[in-house]
């Protein structure tokens, strides 16, 4: 069985605490003992391996034996799209943090159904983040796939030192023909159930955007967008 996974705002060896929830997670729900293995992280690049030392006060102290870095992969990747309704988002979130996705930036686009104004997004963005979390502790990820607002989409064509994908139906290029094998950030736009409009689409190729196109079916947006990031994952050597 692999080790349980947990992330800590500060790693070091020697003893330390979980949080609260994290610890009636490893306590209660996992039913962890002294003695058992455990992996933690950082979220920055911090990676422990240790064992469960017992409960203090109600939190589960761990004991860290060992503690290394590791560097971000490259490219990263990152998936900027139009937020579906409901838990389709919920589940986009935790499905792209688990295959490991560097970053979700949410965007505006002319045919959203869910828009992202600054009355409601922060409570919104943290339990989205709070969804990342957990879906990278699951999947024992040493990092945490950023989560944001990124203002319109026509915002996000023109990214330095990104190259920009743009998945559009309409498209007749392949996802693949767009990677270059030197890039540093994959910017992967997705748009909203009835697609980008031509105005957006012009935009984005008068802005030099790759636009291409994940075959001959039309996909969900969360679909469209776990299946690009995985095919970009893969591409660089980053899944499977």
């Amino acid at each position: 069985m692999t080790a349980p996974h947990f992330f800590v705002e500060s790693l070091h060896e020697g003893s330390l605490a979980l949080s609260a929830p994290d610890s009636r997670h490893a306590l209660r729900s996992l039913r962890l003992r002294p003695g058992e293995e455990v992996t933690l992280a950082d979220g920055r690049g911090g990676v422990g391996r240790g064992r469960v030392r017992g409960e203090e006060e109600g939190l589960a102290v761990m004991e860290v034996d060992t503690v290394s870095r590791v560097e971000r992969r490259v490219p990263a990747i990152s998936v900027a799209m139009s937020a579906p309704k409901g838990e389709r988002l919920s589940w986009a979130v935790q499905k792209l943090a688990e295959l490991g996705v560097d970053e979700l930036a949410l965007v505006d686009t002319e045919r959203s159904v869910r828009g992202w104004d600054s009355v409601r997004s922060e409570g919104a963005l943290a339990r989205l983040r709070a969804v990342a979390r957990e879906a990278a502790m699951q999947s024992r990820r040493p990092f945490v796939m950023e989560v944001g607002a990124a203002g319109a989409m026509r915002d996000n064509l023109s990214v330095p030192g990104s190259d920009v994908v743009v998945l559009w139906e309409g498209a007749t290029a392949p996802l693949g023909g767009a990677l270059r094998e030197q890039a540093t950030t994959i910017r992967l736009l997705v748009g909203p159930e009835g697609g980008f409009s031509i105005a957006e689409v012009d935009a984005a190729r008068e802005a030099g955007a790759a636009l291409v196109s994940l075959g001959s079916g039309v996909l969900r947006t969360e679909t469209a967008a776990m299946v690009g990031a995985a095919l970009v994952l893969a591409r660089y050597g980053r899944l499977g």
